[in-house]
């Protein structure tokens, strides 16, 4: 390299980083941002919540209409589509228009759903209403992780990635036993009202508490960017790479996505049978063990997630994928009740340890320009593999035993384990702000 390649290298990064001080909000006004963004857990676990309420209320009105299993199927192979389908076009409009503007997109969304599926009776509009509740709910991941990227110090990103894993799981365990209370006693609307109503109470909220996280100078390239569009001005912009180049530079931990997020679903319809023909268990016995992982899931996200902060993101991410495989493969060898619910516990962990590592590794990566994009391309991943892996294990399910299925889940994970070593250390997208300053690789 000459000596005037490396003057306008050390040029450029003082450019980058002057542009960096001029954007950041002042120390004062970063905390508060910091402190409104609680708000955000909050509400991801009042979605999973309102999505968890129809596990036990939805069989019990499917059935009283004369519908069945078939439906809540395609109610829920809805859901997923919907989310597969437009968590990468809510991350483009999060980054044009704004991440306040997608979130409350998606709680007025989710009020909007609930209150239909509050009234419909006919399987046509249940199985549409979910696909619109997937589409309306989409875009808030992306852009809550990106507002997590955006308003948070690097340092304490893996807390906050815990936080909302914690909030996530937590909305999943709790849904079910507020959605059969209120089923029991006040009918087939009430979980759904209810769920609104809170819905309507957070989308209030935030409209008044959260801040907007997308730097002023991105807001204003975008809006130049369309107006040179509109008057046929064509200009390289290298702060817009095209989609199919970011999924192309992440796509090592995008195949990571894929296969952690496989395992779960392909094995689960698996589990009850297993427990009940094989162990002979009874349904409060599965679901201790079950519930022992969705515990695991639910609270070690909050005190494990600040490892992600300081430690080896390649090195948490790998020993979780590891964990992972625990209870899989303790239905092969593992037949003691109290050592299963051990194993699943230890699979708790270990989804403790790879949610929060994985995504700062991502946020890591990314830059104001283009955050909220990869995370929307990152849970179209995610949505395509909680998409499949059910429609796999329904394919093979006929010609395969449930140990099968455990070994396929158990050597997926390890083999995860194996990929995340290369997948961390391949993915060094460079800042769009400047092509020729690497991205931050802090502890990875």
């Amino acid at each position: 390299m000459t000596t005037s390649d490396q003057t306008e290298l050390h040029v450029s990064a003082e450019r980058t980083q002057m542009e960096e001080i001029a954007t950041s909000p002042p120390p004062s006004q970063q905390k508060r941002v910091t402190r409104a963004l609680a708000f955000l857990p909050a509400s991801l676990a009042l979605i999973m919540t309102g999505f968890g309420i129809i596990v036990p209320v939805f069989p019990q009105r499917l059935e009283a209409l004369g519908l069945g299993a078939g439906t809540l199927a395609l109610m829920e192979g809805a859901f997923g589509l919907g989310t597969f389908l437009f968590s990468t076009p809510m991350g483009v409009l999060a980054n044009r228009y704004g991440r306040k503007p997608i979130v409350l997109f998606a709680l007025f969304g989710f009020i909007l759903s609930n209150l239909l599926l509050a009234y419909v009776n006919t399987a046509p509009l249940f199985i549409i209403i979910r696909f619109l509740e997937g589409t309306f709910v989409a875009g808030f991941m992306p852009a809550s992780m990106a507002m997590v990227g955006d308003a948070v110090p690097l340092d304490k990103q893996g807390r906050w990635i815990g936080f909302m894993t914690t909030a996530q799981a937590g909305g999943l365990a709790l849904g079910p036993a507020i959605g059969g209370v209120l089923y029991q006693s006040w009918g087939f609307r009430s979980p759904f009202l209810l769920s609104a109503g809170c819905a309507l109470i957070a989308a209030l909220l935030a409209l008044v508490l959260l801040p907007e996280t997308l730097p002023e100078q991105v807001r204003l390239e975008e809006v130049e960017r369309r107006a040179n569009k509109r008057n046929g001005i064509k200009k390289v912009d290298v702060n817009a790479p095209r989609l199919s180049r970011l999924a192309l530079l992440f796509a090592p931990l995008l195949l990571l996505d894929l296969g952690t997020m496989f395992v779960y679903p392909f094995s689960l319809p698996q589990y009850p049978f297993f427990f009940k023909d094989t162990l002979h268990y009874s349904p409060a016995q599965y679901g201790l063990i079950i519930s022992a992982y969705g515990l695991s899931v639910a609270l070690f996200p909050f005190f494990l997630g600040r490892l992600s902060d300081k430690g080896s993101k390649r090195l948490l991410v790998t020993i979780g994928c590891l964990f992972a495989a625990a209870l899989n493969l303790g239905m092969l060898f593992l037949h003691q009740y109290a050592l299963l619910i051990v194993a699943a516990a230890i699979t708790g962990i270990g989804s403790a340890l790879l949610m929060p590592a994985l995504g700062t590794v991502y946020l890591s990566a990314t830059s104001d320009h283009n955050r909220s994009q990869i995370m929307g391309i990152r849970s179209t991943a995610i949505s395509l593999a909680l998409l499949i892996a059910p429609l796999s294990q329904a394919a093979i399910a006929p010609w395969v035993t449930p140990q099968i299925t455990f070994a396929i889940a158990g050597g997926l994970s390890i083999a995860m384990a194996v990929f995340a070593i290369y997948a961390i250390s391949a993915v060094r997208p460079k800042a769009p702000q400047d092509e020729t300053t690497p991205a931050n690789n802090t502890a990875l």
